[in-house]
């Protein structure tokens, strides 16, 4: 494996590893029409993008680059899957970016991942500015991670944080809580005892996007063309992994606190179908955990000065937190 990079990422490293990438079937360097000088378009905690061309279609094709070393596994896990045409069928109801090729681990300055870039409003922004949209996408997403909440492909990676029994996370959110003003804190011990007295998943290990909250959904722009007005775009595939799929879920709180769209999943699901009504209640139980969780994360940890999206994923956070400490409606069917 090629020893990492230091530094972060520049236009002149952009460039000589588009010079290094290797296309995927059905892809070639003909078909990207190369920009001038490589743009960045955003930064989150793991990864940079920056545009580097354009398909026919006016597509735009981005260069998606690990700025830390965890990130250079996640990144070829995101690979892994993307290319795995039997893993993400066409018919699944969301968008998804297209890998077109790729710099290997092992080629210098790799890995990077040539990708199509999905156009149109981040959801974390979108229910920032428009907080009534947010029913409708947590539809939306419910929808979308009850398709792919399938069995796992043979050799996926199990999860190392997602998709595991909620005890593994507690030290971590106990370190977390401690970060945090006391009422915020103690919302988030709350939720998270209450998963940890549910019953923990025996299922099978279900193919996970793994961090599908808001900053990583996107919802095509009023009046584009290019993709269905009903559907949902997923990034950032990175902690993709097998497991139970209440990690997962804890997205859709963040979107849809009162329960809701928890429950259009518990009806299109095809494994919750079959579960019984204490596998469902306890499902959600873990899923309002692992939201807390994530909202812990968020407004424990300092955003790196070029993220893009934290400001609006610290209002989703407390908007959920504040949600999740008034009392419950009757369980989810």
């Amino acid at each position: 494996m090629a020893a990492a990079r230091s530094g972060p990422t520049t236009p002149a490293h952009v460039s000589a590893l588009l010079d290094r990438i290797r296309y995927e079937e059905g892809a070639s360097r003909v078909l990207v029409s190369r920009a001038a000088r490589p743009t960045r378009l955003g930064r989150g905690w793991d990864n940079s993008q920056w545009h580097v061309g354009d398909l026919e279609d006016g597509t735009r094709v981005v260069l998606r680059v690990p700025e830390r070393e965890i990130a250079r596994e996640i990144l070829q896990h995101e690979i892994a899957l993307l290319g795995n045409a039997d893993a993400l069928p066409g018919t699944l109801p969301f968008s998804r970016p297209r890998l077109l090729g790729q710099a290997p681990a092992d080629a210098p300055g790799g890995p990077a991942a040539l990708l199509t870039w999905i156009e149109g409003d981040v959801v974390a922004e979108l229910v920032r500015s428009a907080p009534g949209t947010a029913p409708r996408l947590a539809e939306l997403l419910a929808i979308s991670l009850a398709a792919l909440h399938r069995t796992a492909p043979t050799g996926h990676p199990r999860g190392r944080v997602r998709g595991v029994p909620l005890e593994r996370r507690s030290a971590a959110v106990a370190e977390e809580r401690s970060l945090l003003d006391r009422p915020t804190g103690e919302r988030v011990r709350a939720a998270w005892e209450q998963g940890l007295d549910a019953d923990v998943w025996d299922g099978p290990d279900l193919l996970l996007h793994g961090d599908p909250h808001p900053g990583n959904l996107v919802v095509p722009a009023e009046g584009s063309s290019r993709d269905g007005a009903t559907r949902l775009g997923l990034i950032d595939w990175g902690d993709t992994c097998a497991g139970d799929p209440a990690s997962d879920l804890g997205a859709i709180f963040h979107l849809d606190p009162s329960g809701g769209a928890i429950r259009t999943y518990l009806r299109r699901a095809a494994w919750a179908r079959e579960a019984d009504a204490r596998a469902r209640d306890a499902l959600v139980l873990r899923a309002r955990a692992w939201a807390a969780r994530f909202a812990s994360a968020m407004l424990s940890h300092p955003a790196h000065a070029e993220e893009t999206t934290h400001a609006a994923l610290e209002h989703s956070a407390r908007r959920m937190l504040d949600a999740l400490s008034r009392p419950r409606s009757r369980r989810a069917r």
